[in-house]
Parts: structure tokens; C-alpha cells; sequence
């Protein structure tokens, strides 16, 4: 796969590239917001939507087979994240502020956090080798259609959170320094 001319040579080989672009642009309110919008009403995975930003900022874009090449990465969210969100958010109405269970939840949202991240550097690695992305031609459509179109036909009744994703998740480049503080408490 030949450089796109707005992508760095560093972007694709920089340890940790796509998990500091997530926790920099998820650091943003209104992005954390869509994102969690878009996960609960149109079962989005949130990891690949800012992996779909990442390709948009280093001049990819989702292939045909794409599908595909995410098999191994959403087998780990259902095997791994899904199961400790599920377990965290069962404990929340439960976990009273200084409570072992509160510590208990505290532990697993660390966990989903380490899921997330190894979910992260999973679409990094697929995208190092050219799975399941291609380099971004002038006819290819913008970032808010590659997001609608990976979420597939429940994208109609997400047009809110899918416009102020796609103009959140647009190049910034001060935002490499900001971290992320983990999944948000809901």
C-alpha cells in the first residue's frame, strides 16, 4: 500500500498511533457524546469508529473487504470488552462510592479500558498491512458517509450524532498531547 500524500510516514508505523488519536479525540465532550450515542441506539463499536477517523486523517479508507478483516478484532470486543462493559454497568446501580464492590467495578472498568486498547492496537496492526483499508481517492465519499455506511441501515435515524462525529473527528493536530481517562461511567 503506497503513502497517501496527507499521511505522515510515521502515522502507520508509530507504536500506539490509533490508541493516542482515539484518546486525544475521545477526550472531546461532544465526540465522547456521538460516540456513546451511536453505541447505545445503533450498536456501534466505538473503537471503530475512531479507527474509521483515523484512516480519514491519514488518507484511507475502509475496502470491500473490510468485514473481513475486522472478524478478528470484533471476536475480541464480544469475547473480551463487551462482556466486562456488561459486568461494569450491572455493578454501577449496585457499587456505593468507597464500597469493595465500587473498587470491584473500578477494577473491571480498568480491564475494559485494557480491552479497548488491545481492540485498538488490533485495527492499528490490520491497517499496517493493508487489511481491509485502501489509500483514499478524490471520489470517495467523506467521513460521515464511511460512518454511515459501516454502521449499515440504523445510520438513517443517527444523523445528529453522526454529523457531529464526523466534523469532530476531522484533523486536529493539537490534540496528540490530550490522554483519555478510561470508558465514561455510564
Amino acid at each position: 500500500m503506497a503513502y497517501h500524500s496527507t499521511q505522515s510516514p510515521f502515522a502507520l508505523a508509530a507504536p500506539d498511533a490509533l490508541w493516542r488519536y482515539a484518546c486525544a479525540y475521545y477526550a472531546d465532550p461532544d465526540i465522547a457524546a456521538a460516540c456513546l450515542d451511536l453505541q447505545e441506539h445503533a450498536g456501534a463499536d466505538i473503537c471503530e469508529l475512531l479507527w474509521l477517523g483515523w484512516l480519514e486523517h491519514i488518507g484511507l479508507v475502509p475496502d470491500t473487504n473490510v468485514a473481513d478483516a475486522l472478524a478478528p478484532v470484533r471476536d475480541h470486543q464480544a469475547r473480551q470488552t463487551y462482556r466486562l462493559r456488561a459486568k461494569r454497568r450491572a455493578l454501577k446501580p449496585l457499587a456505593r462510592p468507597g464500597s469493595p464492590l465500587a473498587e470491584w467495578r473500578e477494577h473491571l472498568k480498568r480491564a475494559e479500558l485494557t480491552a479497548e486498547r488491545a481492540a485498538l492496537g488490533q485495527l492499528q496492526a490490520l491497517t499496517q498491512r493493508g487489511e481491509g483499508v485502501r489509500d483514499k481517492q478524490a471520489s470517495d465519499a467523506g467521513l460521515y458517509t464511511a460512518l454511515a455506511r459501516h454502521l449499515g441501515p440504523v445510520a438513517a435515524t443517527q444523523d445528529h450524532s453522526l454529523e457531529v462525529l464526523a466534523r469532530g473527528l476531522q484533523p486536529r493536530m493539537s490534540l496528540v498531547n490530550l490522554s483519555y481517562h478510561g470508558p465514561s461511567d455510564e
